[in-house]
């Protein structure tokens, strides 16, 4: 997964070294004077190249092509790209943003953030929302864009939308800022910081959906397998399943389903068609595997426990308890010790006056010799 900082390192507006509010006339004079300096063979360095950019790139790969001028100017002229971009980028349009520029072109981001929170007005919160994703602090993030999407959504539009092509309300602009955040951080680190309700019910259809995908996703690759596994044989199966398919299963979905209960009520009938799909891929698992891989009962009966968990069918548990009961079965006979005691106490009463006897004969029979 991509981070954060990437679409901040490759937006298009950096590459074309413009700000978000930048028209289009200064779009062209930046293009513009890029290609002069590629003519002489030299690459342009824009004052929005910043140091933190520099510091993070090899100095070398920072550069400003033809092909990157032009794919740049392709996004940005979209304009439903051009507002997911400008939602991540900078904007320059007060005497404070000028101040707190000057000393982030010179390198100290953290004292143009310091500029920057003197006041709340629409590009300090933008400014400072780039900020702090840079530095990876996203619940400041996150608040700061609450507050600008909550008191300025007109007005950013405005800003970045200078055709006026685009019409979007404030829970629009968040879902389209959620939506791409989700593309760099993980959704369970981006649901730790959710300053709002509101942004709440924003972000979880988004994280649901996703979710249930991938979930769905895996139990068809663990089918896949199987009809390899039935099929074709073990040999066929790639070395990723070599501990088990059953396992992997449960690897590959266990931080998927465990978000997606945090999400979505335990009714939800999204949630319960998912859960049953899983338990009965891993009881398909635990049978399959044991007769074709020769895989022990205990992996059998881990597998069935797993799937008893996650069951929401009555008939389903009944038929997965009779098959773990039938797998301790098999467990118990495996791992049975070949030794059997003695059955009672008179056996070994015969067997001690056996050894006294004989221990008798032997003392007599030195005895004679003396």
């Amino acid at each position: 997964m991509l981070s954060v900082s990437d679409i901040i390192l490759n937006n298009p507006f950096r590459v074309l070294g413009v700000y978000a509010n930048s028209s289009y006339r200064e779009i062209v004079a930046s293009i513009s004077k890029a290609t002069k300096f590629l003519e002489v063979g030299r690459q342009v360095d824009y004052p929005l190249d910043l140091p933190m950019v520099k510091d993070f790139y090899v100095k070398s790969k920072l550069t400003h092509s033809l092909e990157d001028l032009d794919n740049a100017l392709a996004l940005l002229s979209n304009s439903e790209e051009r507002l997911k971009y400008a939602q991540f980028w900078f904007l320059r349009m007060t005497p404070l943003d000028d101040e707190a520029f000057e000393v982030l072109f010179s390198g100290s981001f953290d004292y143009a953030l310091t500029v920057w929170n003197r006041e709340d007005n629409l590009s300090s919160l933008q400014n400072r929302v780039i900020i702090y994703l840079w530095k990876c602090d996203f619940k400041s993030a996150l608040q700061n864009a609450a507050k600008l999407y909550n008191k300025y959504s007109d007005e950013f539009l405005k800003a970045v939308d200078s055709k006026g092509t685009l019409v979007k309300s404030a829970n629009d602009l968040i879902q389209s800022f959620i939506d791409t955040l989700l593309g760099y951080i993980t959704p369970s680190k981006l649901l730790e910081y959710i300053p709002s309700p509101v942004w709440l019910d924003c972000i979880i259809p988004t994280i649901s959906d996703n979710t249930l995908a991938k979930l769905n996703s895996a139990i068809k690759d663990t089918q896949d397998l199987l009809d390899i596994l039935n099929s074709e044989g073990v040999k066929s199966l790639p070395t990723t399943v070599k501990s088990g398919i059953g396992d992997k299963l449960i690897i590959d979905t266990k931080d998927e389903y465990h978000l997606l209960l945090k999400v979505v009520p335990s009714d939800d009938p999204r949630l319960q068609l998912v859960s049953d799909r899983l338990a009965n891929m891993l009881y398909e698992c635990s049978i399959d595997e044991y007769n074709l891989r020769k895989f022990s009962p205990d992996y059998s009966i881990y597998l069935l426990q797993e799937a008893l968990n996650l069951s929401n069918n009555s008939m389903d548990k009944e038929e997965i308890n009779s098959k773990i009961a039938l797998f301790q079965k098999k467990a118990a006979k495996l791992y049975r010790p070949q030794y059997t005691p003695p059955k009672d106490d008179s056996e070994i009463g015969c067997l001690l006056t056996l050894l006294g006897a004989f221990f008798i004969f032997l003392m007599m029979i030195f005895s004679n010799r003396c």
